[in-house]
């Protein structure tokens, strides 16, 4: 849990969640996997299971202990609608979000659908709180659905993270997206953008 992150975008990171597993070619070189396996079996540390999902109870109340307002992204290291996170625990995160809303929040997924089944549930009769953003992420025009899942969510607001953006996309309908995000992968054996943007090396 990174309250300094690295990145651009965010204030810091909150893990109530690590580890995932693939399920599009967006994930075949994820730097979190990466990150977690280095450390795998590595007594008394965070990521001694590797990359392997894991639930950490004891991390839920982290948000209400940081009172400075931030801006949180949610589950940098796991994907927060895995399908092996157990609804429970999944309306404790949120629960935890809802309560400790000085903070703004940034959930990422590559599982839009569920996404969008599980805020049409939660919030049956209204939109998600404007402090809980939703993003989706877009590698190429094959995931290009997943912008319709969110579309279709009742996300007080919604972005997209175009990265690692690996090929072509058409014109994208950006009707209810607040913020779009776009790079090119990094790390060992990155697949290159093309400067064109309009296609990326196999």
């Amino acid at each position: 849990m990174n309250v300094n992150s690295a990145t651009e975008c965010t204030d810091a990171t909150w893990n109530p969640v690590t580890g995932c597993t693939k399920i599009s070619r967006g994930c075949d070189r994820c730097y979190a996997e990466r990150f977690a396996e280095r450390w795998r079996a590595g007594p008394g540390r965070n990521y001694e299971q590797g990359f392997d999902l894991r639930l950490w109870p004891n991390r839920l109340d982290q948000p209400s202990r940081w009172r400075k307002p931030r801006k949180i992204f949610v589950n940098s290291m796991s994907d927060l609608f895995h399908r092996e996170i157990e609804r429970g625990f999944l309306d404790r995160i949120f629960d935890a979000m809802e309560q400790a809303d000085w903070h703004r929040y940034q959930i990422l997924t590559k599982r839009s659908s569920l996404m969008r089944n599980y805020l049409r549930g939660r919030y049956a009769n209204g939109r998600a709180p404007s402090h809980i953003w939703y993003g989706v992420t877009v590698e190429d025009q094959r995931a290009a659905d997943r912008i319709e899942h969110l579309r279709d969510a009742p996300a007080g607001e919604g972005f997209l993270s175009l990265e690692p953006l690996l090929g072509p996309l058409d014109a994208l309908e950006l009707r209810g997206i607040s913020w779009v995000i776009a790079d090119g992968e990094s790390g060992p054996g990155a697949r290159h953008l093309k400067k064109s943007l309009g296609s990326a090396d196999p």
